[in-house]
C-alpha cells in the first residue's frame, strides 16, 4: 500500500539498526515506522494476543504481519535475531518486558546490519543503558477529533543526531495515511531501571 507521509523535523529511524521504544503508545509508533514491506512481531503470547487487529490496521496492513510467539525471552530474542539477519522482513518488532542485555542488544544490532532490516524493540521497563541506536518514549497526546490520533514522541537518546520531542498527528485511512510531526520541546525521559 502506498502511504502519504509528511515528516516535519522528525528524525528518521536509521535502517539496518535497532531502536528502543517505551511508553503506552510505543506499539502504535512502531507500526507507524514500519511503513514498507513485511513485518515480523516477536514476543510473548500474552503481549501479541492483546494487540487489537483493528488498531494495527489503522497504521499498516495486517496482512503484512507475521507473528513469532514464545513465552521465553531467549527464544524471542533468537527469533528476532534470525528475522533481522535474514533480511526477509523489512521491519522486526520485538516486545520485551525489559531492555535486552548489552550483549543481546549488540547481537540484534549486528543481525540488523547483516540483513539491512529495521529493528524496533518495545520495552515496558527501559534499562539505564542499552546498545540501541535511538531510544524513544511514546505516549498519547490529546486529539481534537475522533478521526485524528496523536502521539507525543520523545527521542531521549540518539547516537548520531539530535534529541527532542515531537507531537505526531496521524490522520486518514491505512492507504492514505498522513503523519505530520511538530516539534514539542525537550525530550521526556522515562523511568528507567538499573541494568
Amino acid at each position: 500500500m502506498n502511504k502519504s507521509r509528511t515528516y516535519t523535523g522528525l528524525p528518521e529511524l536509521a535502517s539496518a539498526r535497532v531502536h528502543e521504544l517505551s511508553g503506552p503508545s510505543a506499539a502504535a509508533f512502531a507500526f507507524l515506522m514500519a511503513s514498507e514491506g513485511e513485518i515480523v512481531l516477536c514476543g510473548p503470547p500474552h503481549w501479541l494476543s492483546a494487540l487489537q487487529p483493528e488498531a494495527a490496521a489503522r497504521f499498516c496492513d495486517p496482512n503484512r504481519i507475521l507473528h513469532a510467539l514464545s513465552p521465553l525471552e531467549a527464544d524471542i530474542l533468537w527469533s528476532a535475531e534470525t528475522a533481522l539477519r535474514s533480511g526477509a522482513a523489512s521491519t522486526v518488532i520485538v516486545a520485551a518486558e525489559r531492555s535486552p542485555s548489552l550483549t543481546n542488544f549488540r547481537r540484534l544490532q549486528l543481525a540488523a546490519l547483516a540483513g539491512k532490516s529495521l529493528g524496533l524493540v518495545i520495552v515496558n521497563r527501559p534499562a539505564a543503558s542499552t546498545a540501541a541506536e535511538t531510544r524513544w518514549h511514546c505516549k498519547p497526546a490529546y486529539a481534537e477529533t475522533h478521526e485524528e490520533f496523536r502521539i507525543h514522541a520523545s527521542l531521549y537518546k540518539n547516537k548520531k543526531g539530535i534529541v527532542g520531542s515531537w507531537v505526531l498527528n496521524v490522520s486518514g485511512e491505512t492507504n492514505s495515511l498522513h503523519l505530520d510531526a511538530a516539534p514539542a520541546g525537550e525530550p521526556v525521559w522515562p523511568e528507567r531501571i538499573a541494568g
